[in-house]
């Protein structure tokens, strides 16, 4: 065997190991997971298309229906959490990703806005139980650094689920026709049954709350909590630039190609699925975590100040000076991520992560509501201004974190 063949063989093995755990419990959780975020990425491509241009509903209700239901199950997200704490989480986890799957069957019969709205918000109402779900039994598996790991795995298999089910849509969007449409609905429909079933094969963990032990809001009186997951929300905005300010930045104000959006959108994946796994080794509390995030500030800002100087550019100039954007903010998304679940998990009450894991999902909801409109505002109503002010909330933003964990272990 020549020695190219050989250090091809170590680094396929390496990065095969970054997506599929050598943990047989971690591969369960990782697969079900894979394969929901499949359909996700399915129907997140095709879904507001079908309902806005297909059935004939208009962009404008079609996007209210998807905001007003993930308002709502943004409200049960502490609620929800706490009801993984009394029952068994592997449980509610399944029947949650069952009904989902029961809702997005039922989309293909939806033809008006009312019942669009009523499918979504059972949907929304499904997907926070389950994912609250999920996160109480990571917390419950493992411990410190292992928690982090198995995150970053599902992190890693999430954003290649969803590249995968965007490549699939993309040949309903080329056929473009009504049985094209929901017959992505239709594999979003089945990936759901498939996962809940697969979930099934995780081992079961008993609740940390007796089943008589009622809810209640004592959990908003952990200020430092409260503190740390509303800049971790803050934070999450990065998010929303990528998805959503990136792409019109691109092509509105700079020279480089509209394909290019594409490009610099693959390089994030890949980057993700390759070094997630590897960026969460380490990280095994909430101080250290604190140091990620503060780097990650800093890493995300550098990237705002860099995709804002590609205006003016030439085209070769605002590619390469896109790309090396896209790459600094990969590593801020990278520390971000690993920083802020060993915050989320080592912070929380150790008898309650379902709610803390669910106060904590609050932030990032929050911003999911108010991020399109701020970034819209900044990058493209202030233009290069706006960047420079966003790359100063990020800096500041994960400053700030460090203070939030003060005297957290």
């Amino acid at each position: 065997m020549s020695l190219a063949t050989q250090k091809l063989k170590e680094f396929l093995k390496e990065n095969y190991q970054n997506v599929v755990s050598p943990d047989p419990v971690i591969r369960k959780i990782t697969l079900s997971s894979f394969i929901n975020t499949f359909g996700n990425g399915v129907f997140m491509t095709t879904g507001i298309i079908y309902f806005s241009l297909i059935v004939g509903l208009g962009a404008q209700k079609v996007a209210l229906a998807f905001s007003l239901s993930g308002a709502l199950a943004l409200c049960l997200s502490i609620p929800s959490g706490h009801f993984a704490d009394r029952y068994p989480p592997r449980l509610i986890a399944f029947v949650s990703l069952i009904g989902s799957g029961i809702c997005s069957i039922s989309l293909l019969f939806v033809q008006s806005w009312w019942p669009l709205l009523l499918v979504l918000s059972l949907w929304e109402i499904f997907d926070v139980f389950g994912q609250n779900a999920r996160m109480a039994l990571i917390a419950r598996i493992g411990e410190g650094e292992e928690r982090v790991k198995i995150r970053a795995y599902t992190r890693a298999v999430t954003n290649l689920g969803i590249a995968f089910g965007t490549v699939v849509a993309g040949f309903a969007l080329a056929i473009n026709t009504v049985t094209a449409y929901k017959t992505m609905i239709a594999i979003d429909a089945f990936t759901f049954f498939l996962a809940a079933f697969t979930y099934l094969r995780v081992p079961n963990v008993k609740p940390s709350l007796s089943e008589h032990e009622k809810f209640d809001w004592t959990i908003l009186r952990d200020i430092p909590y409260i503190k740390a997951a509303t800049l971790h929300g803050i934070m999450t905005m990065h998010f929303v630039l990528q998805n959503i300010a990136i792409p019109i930045w691109v092509v509105q104000e700079t020279n480089a190609p509209r394909w290019w959006v594409s490009v610099i959108m693959f390089v994030n994946t890949v980057a993700i699925v390759l070094f997630q796994v590897r960026m969460s080794k380490g990280i095994a509390s909430a101080q250290i975590g604190a140091a990620q995030f503060r780097k990650a500030g800093f890493y995300i800002a550098l990237a705002c100040l860099l995709y804002g100087a590609a205006k003016g550019l030439s085209a070769p100039a605002a590619a390469t000076l896109l790309i090396l954007a896209m790459m600094v903010h990969v590593v801020g998304e990278l520390l971000s991520s690993t920083g802020g679940w060993s915050i989320a998990f080592e912070m929380a009450d150790q008898n309650r992560q379902g709610a803390y894991q669910g106060l904590w999902r609050m932030g990032f909801g929050g911003m999911g509501v108010i991020g399109p409109s701020l970034v819209i505002f900044f990058a493209i109503g202030l233009g290069q201004l706006g960047w420079i002010i966003m790359a100063g909330i990020f800096a500041i933003t994960g400053i700030l974190m460090t203070t939030a964990t003060a005297g957290k272990k």
